[in-house]
C-alpha cells in the first residue's frame, strides 16, 4: 500500500488523491495487470479516513477502466487496453508481419519439433508419429501479454525448416518467399474458450478464464493443409465484431 500517498493539509480531495496515486502506480509499472489492491477498510484503517472517499477513489478508477471489482473476491488492476478491431484484419495483418500498434513486442518461446498432438493432427490429416514443428509465439502490448500463438507447420512440407529458422519472422512471407508456397486460402474459425492452465500462465490472466481462439488452416495450391495456426486473445483485451452478411 506504499504506492498510495495522502496529503490531508492540502485542498485536493482525499478521493482524488487515492484515485490519482493508484493510477500512478499502474502507470509506471508499480502495480501490475492483475494485482490485488486493498479493500476499502484497509485503506480506511491505515489512512484514518472515511470509506466514502475510498468508495468514490475507486468509483473513479473502475470508470476509467484501470481496475475491475469480483464479487466475493476483491478489487484488481485491469489495466489492459481494449481493441476492438476486425479479427480477420488483425490477424492477417499480424502473420504478414505488418506494424500493428505502437507498444507492440513479439517474442518467440518455444521452437520444438513434435510427432503427436491429438486434435490438431485430425484436423491436418497428419498421422501420430509424423514429424511437425511447433513455434510458440508471445506478444505483448506495454508487457501486458495480448496475443499467444502456435504455429504448426508439417516437417514434409518443410523439410528444411530448421536450416531456414533464421529466417522464420513473417509467417506468410517465410511460407511464400522462403519455402516457395503459394498460400491459395486461410479458414479460420472462431470461438469462446476457458484457458488451460498453460495458457493462463503465459498470458497471465487465471486459469478458466474467457480466450478469444481462432484456428486457422493454411491451404496451398494443391489444397494440402500446409500450416495450422492457433490464436489464443485474453477475453478483457480484445473485442470482435462478427458481422454476418444477408444472403
Amino acid at each position: 500500500m506504499e504506492y498510495i500517498h495522502i496529503n490531508k493539509l492540502i485542498t485536493t480531495s482525499i478521493y482524488k488523491q487515492i484515485a490519482s496515486s493508484i493510477t500512478e502506480a499502474i502507470v509506471s509499472g508499480l502495480l501490475k495487470y492483475n494485482d490485488k489492491l486493498p479493500t476499502e477498510k484497509e485503506i480506511c484503517e491505515s489512512f484514518g479516513i472515511s470509506n466514502t472517499a475510498v468508495k468514490m477513489a475507486y468509483e473513479i478508477l473502475i470508470t476509467d477502466g484501470m481496475i475491475k471489482r469480483i464479487k466475493g473476491k476483491g478489487t484488481y488492476v485491469t489495466n489492459r487496453e481494449i481493441n476492438h478491431t476486425d479479427l480477420h484484419a488483425f490477424l492477417t495483418a499480424y502473420n504478414a508481419g505488418e506494424n500493428i500498434s505502437d507498444g507492440y513486442t513479439k517474442d518467440i518461446i518455444l521452437f520444438d519439433r513434435i510427432r503427436k498432438d491429438h486434435g490438431i493432427y485430425r484436423d491436418m490429416k497428419l498421422d501420430t508419429g509424423e514429424k511437425c514443428y511447433l513455434i510458440i509465439t508471445l506478444v505483448k502490448s506495454y508487457q501486458n501479454p495480448v496475443l499467444l500463438q502456435k504455429v504448426y507447420l508439417p516437417d514434409k512440407y518443410f523439410p528444411k525448416f530448421n536450416k531456414k529458422y533464421d529466417e522464420f519472422n513473417k509467417l506468410y512471407e517465410f511460407i511464400e518467399n522462403v519455402c516457395d508456397y503459394k498460400i491459395k486460402h486461410l479458414h479460420s474459425t472462431f470461438r469462446a474458450i476457458n484457458a488451460s492452465s498453460a495458457e493462463a500462465l503465459l498470458l497471465n490472466v487465471k486459469t478458466s478464464d474467457a480466450l478469444s481462439f481462432v484456428r486457422t488452416q493454411i491451404v496451398n495450391e494443391s489444397d494440402d493443409i500446409i500450416g495450422y495456426v492457433c490464436s489464443y486473445f485474453p477475453g478483457d483485451f480484445t473485442e470482435f465484431e462478427v458481422i454476418a452478411d444477408a444472403i
